[in-house]
C-alpha cells in the first residue's frame, strides 16, 4: 500500500510540478522582507536584532502554508496565528510521539490495531479540516492554483501523470525520484481523504524543521564569514539590478 501510493504520487513532487510553486515561494519572501524593513523603520534605528531560529521557522511555516494548503499566512506578523501555532505543535516530537514513532515503522500492524495517535487530536482535526475544506471549495468553485492541494485532488482522480523526460536543468530540483513502478496505470487507484490529508501534513512535517535548520544554520555560516556574506549581497545586488528586481527560479 506504502509503496503503491508513493508511486502513484510521486509525480506531484518532480521538477516540474515543484517549479510551478516558485512564486508562491517568492511572494512569501518579499512579504517577509517588507516586514523587516517596516519594523527596522518603525524602530528608527538602522538595524534589528532577531531570532534567526525564529524568522526562518516562520518563512518555512508561511511557504508551507501556500505551496501545501493553499493559504496566505504571515508568521511574522501575526505571531501566534492558529496555523503556525498547531504546526509547532505537529513538528514537535515529544518522547511519547518519538516511542510511538519508531513502534509504527516496526510494526505497523500492532498501530492499526490499537489506534495509536501519533499527533494531538486537536492538530489532526485542524489539518484535517483544513485539506477538506479546500478541497471541497476548489471543487465546487472550480479553483485551479498549482499547488500540492491541486496536486494531491489530481491524484485522486486518477489524472496526475508521470513527466515523460526530464531535463538537464531540472536535475537536482525534484524533491524525489520518480519510480518505475506503477508508471503504467495509477488511474485505477483509488486514495482516501485520509491518505491525502496523511501527504499533506507529511508534506508540513518533512519541510518544517528541516529548511528552517538549513536556513539558520546558512545566516549562521554568513556571520562568522562576513566576506563571503559581502560577496554574495554584491551578487544579489547585480542580480536585482539586472532582473529589476523580479527574482526568481533562474536568477
Amino acid at each position: 500500500m506504502g509503496r503503491m501510493m508513493r508511486s502513484t504520487l510521486s509525480p506531484a513532487f518532480t521538477s516540474s510540478k515543484m517549479k510551478l510553486m516558485v512564486p508562491f515561494m517568492m511572494d512569501v519572501g518579499d512579504q517577509m522582507m517588507l516586514n523587516l524593513k517596516n519594523t527596522i523603520k518603525e524602530s528608527g534605528s538602522e538595524y534589528l536584532e532577531v531570532d534567526v531560529k525564529d524568522l526562518t521557522t516562520r518563512f518555512a511555516c508561511d511557504v508551507i502554508a501556500t505551496c501545501a494548503f493553499g493559504l496566505k499566512v504571515d508568521s511574522r506578523s501575526e505571531r501566534n496565528n492558529q496555523f503556525y501555532t498547531q504546526g509547532l505543535i505537529a513538528s514537535t516530537f515529544k518522547f511519547k510521539q518519538l516511542l510511538l514513532f519508531f513502534v509504527a515503522s516496526a510494526f505497523p500492524w500492532l498501530v492499526a490495531r490499537l489506534n495509536f495517535k501519533l499527533f494531538a487530536e486537536e492538530s489532526q482535526n485542524f489539518f484535517r479540516d483544513i485539506v477538506i475544506s479546500t478541497m471541497s471549495e476548489r471543487e465546487r468553485h472550480n479553483i485551479h492554483r498549482p499547488d500540492v492541494i491541486h496536486l494531491l485532488m489530481e491524484a485522486k482522480k486518477g489524472k496526475l501523470t508521470h513527466d515523460e523526460k526530464v531535463q538537464d536543468t531540472d536535475v537536482g530540483f525534484a524533491t524525489v525520484e520518480e519510480s518505475t513502478f506503477g508508471k503504467k496505470d495509477v488511474s485505477d487507484r483509488t486514495w482516501s481523504d485520509d491518505d491525502l490529508i496523511a501527504q499533506a501534513v507529511l508534506f508540513f512535517i518533512a519541510g518544517f524543521e528541516t529548511v528552517s535548520s538549513t536556513m539558520t544554520l546558512l545566516l549562521f555560516e554568513l556571520a562568522l564569514n562576513p566576506e563571503v556574506q559581502e560577496k554574495l549581497a554584491a551578487e544579489i545586488r547585480g542580480m536585482e539590478a539586472k532582473t529589476k528586481g523580479k527574482l526568481d527560479l533562474n536568477s
